[in-house]
Parts: C-alpha cells; structure tokens; sequence
C-alpha cells in the first residue's frame, strides 16, 4: 500500500468515526442524562469537520475558480451548524430564535448554487473563469434569501396564525413564496448532478456513479424529509448535517474522479511517470516521491544543488528547486551539450591556431607588398635621375683627380655636383607627391625651380623665376615635365651659362618660358613640337608647353 493510500485511509477513518461519535451523541443528546452537553459535542464535531475540510481545500485544489466555490461552500456549512447549534441551545428569545432559523436558508440556497458553478468548472483548465452570465444565478439565490429574511413584513414564505403572540417555526404554515425557494434549491441541486453526468459521459464515464450518487441521495433524502416520513425524520432528522455531508461527499468524489484538479495524487503521478528523473524530497532530502526508474542521487550532491546546478558524471545537471516542506529534485541531461561544447572548443582553438597562422601570412605578405613597393618606387626613382647620379659619378672622378693640383676646377666640379644633387633630390620628391596625388600644390614646383637657381649662385649664374599666383594645383606628370626640361636646358649650357630666367604661367594653356643668357646653341631643342625657339642678341628664348599646347 503505497504511502498516498495510506495517508487517505487514515484521514477517511478519522472522518467516519467522527460521524459515528456525533451521531451517536445525537441520540444521547435526546435523553435525560445531560443532553445538552452531548448535543454541543455533536455541533462541535461536525464543525471541526466542516473547518478541517475546508482548510483542506484550500491546500489541495489547483484550479482557483473551483477552490473559491469550494471554500466559499465550506464556510457556509459552518455558519449553518453554528446557526442551528445558536437556535437550539443557546438563544431562547423567540425574534432572535425566529431569525436564526431564517437565516439557516443563507446555505440552504447558496451551497446548490455554488454546486452548479463547481460543476460547470469540472474538467476546465486551472485559469478558467466563468461566463459573465453566472451572475444571474448569484441574483436568484440572493432574492429569494432576502425573501426569506423580510417575512415578517409580508409572511409571503412562512404564515403564522393571527392569534399567536409569539412567531415560532412549530406554528407556521407555508405560503406561495416558500415553493420558489425550495424549487430554487431542487433545481440547483438537479442542475448540478446533470452536468456532472454530462461530464463523466465525456471524460469516459467510468467513474461515473462516484459523483453523482451523493447528490442524488440529497435530492432523495430532501423529498422524503419534507414529505414528513416518521422514520427518516427519527434515523436521519438533522437536515442540515445530513445535506453537508452529502455536499461534501460529492465534492470529494469529483476531486477523488479528477474531475476537480488537485494537487494530492503525487504518488500516482510519480508512478506513472516514466523517461523523467523528477523526485521530490523533505527538507532533510528524504526522497518522498520518485518517478520510475529515477537513479538515486546522493544527499551530498542535493545540498550543492540548492546553491547552484551540480554536474554528475553521467552528463546530467543536478537541480534543486525549494517547495513547501522540502525540495523538488531533478535531473537535466546535457550530454549533448557537453559535447556541443566540447566541439566548439575544438573548433575554438583550431580557428585560434589558423588565426593566428593568417595573421602571420598576412604579416609577411604585407611585409612582401612593402618591400615590392619599396622596390618599385627605388626604380621608379632611379629611372627618372640615373642620367644625373651617372653625371655625379663622373665628375666626381674628375674631382679626385683635380682636387689638390687645381684648386678652382675642383670648387667649380662640387658647384655642378651640387646643381645636379639639387635636382636630384627636388625631382624625386616631385615623383613620390606624383605617385600619390594626379595633382599637387604649384609652391611644391617653385620651390623646387627656388632651389636649383640658389644652386646655380655657386657658379656665378644669375637666375629670376616668375610663378603666377593665379596657379594654384599643377598636375603631377606636367610638373616633372616642366622640371626635366629646365634640368635638360641647364645642363645643356651649363659650362657657358650666364643668366637665366624663368616663367611659369596658364595663358589658356600651361608654358614654361626661359630666357637664357650663354653662347651654346638651344635651337636644337625647337625640333620638339611643343617647343618655340627665339634667339635675340646674346639671349635665347624657349617656351615649352608640357601639355602639347599651339607653338604656331
């Protein structure tokens, strides 16, 4: 027998001999030998039974509509034997006796109807709520009560004879609205174990008498008492326990049906849970509840889990979760993940390795890039001063020669070196700006034209330049154009040069005119077809367009 059964069976016993001692104690109740004693011992039960099973239902019902009506069910069946214990034995003033017994018709028409709403719930979802139409049962049952309480206005449920001075239940007869109230009650009752039929003929109806048979022997037991049969009234004359009982019998048999969800089938549950490793423990981490097949965790490893999640050896994760009166103990199987992880770790440090392998590559391929690019600028400079770094070389082999013999062709060789180092080092910083910019500022030009007429000084040769201000950007190529055939003109007359002068300007096109003062003949240099060529005396005039301008 499992411990839910147990527990059940102990619980239901208690119950039972509850009722047998109150029972027996109403028959003592009807004696000589203290019977009002025996009869506060009965009340006293059956309303420590009515709070038991009430307090009861707060703790086991899950769905909340359901537990409201329930507890709302419960407390009315206490105020009922308190109300009926407080007539009989304590109050004796016949107005308070009279409304006393009035108000035993506040559970006798609300608990039917309140089974009615219990019994739409049956089977519906924990959050389910009622239609909004239900109110119209609240209504009925508290007009019909309000009836009751102002009879002594109208006497329109309970007539009194005329000549009675005193009102009391034992002289009454009934009137026209005492029937509404009773069919009121029976068709609450009715209504009820009609839907509960319908609902155990839709869940399977197997069962199906558990249910239904307390209400139906509510309905049996109130015609046959109102009907007034003699031995009915003598076994069973308590109408108000009787119907409570029957009440809550056909309340425990929809929560023993499932029909009410509750949370006290814990050990049916775990036993036909299977593939789950759910347990639920106390709070020493005695395992109470297991589902099938659940291997057994340590109590060591259940105390870690409160902190935070224990992995086990198993590629399982150990959880804990804190519950009323202990702990809920369950196992998660990350073996999958665990290798998930394991995989991405792999592929982590391989993609960490070939990183850091790409980055070297990428290092030494820059590395390659700049070196070729060193390279190529090394040629591109070369390319453009080789003819003036061959003409260095050779005058300063002169120079080694004529340096301590001749003193003056020695200083006029480091002057010429020095005009050819001048253009050397303008014209390769006019190509490294070329190779980064299609254009660059004319000040860049000026002052590499500055630089090798300063040079010039130091053979004697005067020099002017002319740069109009209305230039601003000279394209890159056109510069070193300009600048070439100023050096290939100096050092065309370079040995007789007397004075040269310079202009730069934009007269629709970009010209580059030099008037220059030297015996050597320039005309050569008007066989190009972007150069003029004009002598006049001792000055000869040359105009180069860099760009293959008109030289008509």
């Amino acid at each position: 027998m499992t411990e839910h059964r147990r527990k059940f069976n102990s619980t239901a016993g208690i119950f039972i001999l509850a009722i047998v001692f109150a029972y027996v104690f109403r028959f003592l109740g009807k004696g000589t030998f203290y019977p009002t004693l025996f009869s506060y011992f009965r009340s006293f039960i059956y309303i420590g039974l009515f709070a038991a099973w009430g307090l009861s239902i707060r703790h086991r019902i899950v769905q909340k509509q359901a537990r409201k009506y329930l507890t709302g069910a419960a407390v009315l069946l206490i105020f009922w034997l308190m109300v009926r214990t407080a007539k009989y034995f304590i109050f004796w003033q016949p107005e308070v006796m009279r409304y006393l017994w009035y108000s035993f018709y506040l559970p006798m028409l609300f608990v039917p109807m309140m089974a009615v709403l219990i019994s739409i719930s049956l089977g519906r979802p924990d959050d389910y709520r009622l239609p909004t139409a239900a109110w119209i049962l609240w209504a009925v049952s508290a007009a019909l009560f309000l009836l009751v309480m102002s009879n002594d206005l109208h006497q329109a449920v309970f007539e009194f004879p005329h000549s009675s001075e005193v009102w009391t239940d034992s002289q009454h007869s009934y009137s026209w609205g005492y029937y509404p109230v009773i069919a009121w009650q029976v068709v609450c009752a009715v209504t009820a174990l009609v839907v509960m039929v319908n609902k155990c003929r839709e869940n399977g109806g197997g069962q199906f008498p558990l249910p239904v048979a307390p209400l139906a022997v509510s309905i049996a037991y109130s015609v046959l008492y109102y009907s007034g049969v003699p031995w009915l009234r003598y076994l069973f004359g308590d109408i108000a326990v009787f119907q409570s009982l029957m009440y809550i019998l056909a309340f425990e048999a929809c929560i023993a049906c499932g029909y009410i969800h509750s949370n006290s089938r814990y050990a049916e549950l775990f036993a036909s849970s299977v593939g789950t490793s759910v347990q639920i423990t106390d709070n020493e981490f005695n395992v109470r509840y297991a589902a099938i097949n659940t291997e057994p965790i340590s109590i060591p490893d259940m105390k870690k889990a409160t902190k935070a999640p224990v992995r086990l050896n198993n590629g399982h994760m150990l959880h804990t979760m804190s519950i009323s009166g202990g702990y809920a103990v369950w196992t998660e199987d990350v073996s999958a993940l665990l290798n998930l992880r394991e995989e991405s770790e792999s592929l982590a440090e391989e993609l960490k390795e070939r990183n850091k392998l790409l980055r070297y590559e990428y290092k030494r391929e820059a590395k390659h890039h700049a070196v070729e690019e060193q390279n190529r600028l090394y040629d591109l400079l070369r390319s453009a001063t080789q003819k003036q770094i061959d003409h260095i070389s050779g005058l300063m082999k002169e120079y080694q020669i004529v340096c301590e013999t001749s003193p003056e062709i020695s200083s006029g060789l480091l002057a010429e070196i020095a005009v050819l180092c001048s253009y050397i080092k303008r014209r390769k910083h006019l190509t490294l700006l070329t190779d980064r910019e299609q254009k660059i500022p004319a000040g860049e030009l000026e002052r590499a034209f500055s630089e090798s007429l300063q040079m010039l000084k130091l053979l004697d040769i005067r020099g002017m330049l002319y740069i109009d201000e209305a230039l601003s950007e000279v394209p890159g190529i056109t510069s070193a154009c300009l600048f070439d055939f100023y050096e290939e003109v100096i050092e065309y007359a370079l040995h007789d040069l007397k004075s040269v002068h310079i202009s730069f300007a934009d007269t629709g096109s970009l010209r580059l005119s030099m008037n220059v003062h030297c015996k050597a003949d320039l005309s050569d240099f008007a066989r190009r077809n972007n150069v003029l060529y004009e002598k006049d005396d001792e000055y000869q005039r040359l105009v180069f367009f860099p760009e293959g301008g008109d030289t008509e």
